[in-house]
């Protein structure tokens, strides 16, 4: 009897053990189960009069701030470092507008956004 209670004690403390994820492994993690925020139009004023050439929709997990930029944390599934520089670039220079934040359709802090572009 003490042979089972010591076993099933040694066994239950083991399966209670699980790691302590980090910030990227949680993003890359729940891509799949969360959705995102908000769409954003990265590329806006080239899709306007290039209807012809494909949308692309890329997921990212990002931390927006409150004077409406926001910073990629982690892209949920891999993209080509030629798409990812580009995503990079514009993120870096594309403003949200703040009637999203007033609106309450956006909160700052870290989230999913969806990013859309047009390729080159």
């Amino acid at each position: 009897m003490r042979y089972i209670i010591t076993i099933w004690i040694i066994f239950s403390l083991f399966c209670s053990c699980k790691p302590i994820k980090t910030e990227t492994e949680k993003a890359s993690t729940g891509c799949d189960c969360e959705k995102a925020k908000a769409i954003l139009w990265i590329d806006k004023e080239k899709v306007e009069g290039l209807s012809q050439y494909p949308l692309r929709t890329v997921k990212v997990y990002a931390n927006v701030y409150s004077d409406g930029t926001f910073r990629i944390i982690s892209f949920c599934k891999k993209q080509t470092p030629i798409a990812e520089s580009y995503i990079r670039k514009r993120a870096a220079v594309f403003v949200i507008r703040k009637e999203l934040f007033e609106d309450g359709y956006l909160q700052p802090g870290k989230q999913y956004l969806q990013l859309r572009y047009v390729p080159d």
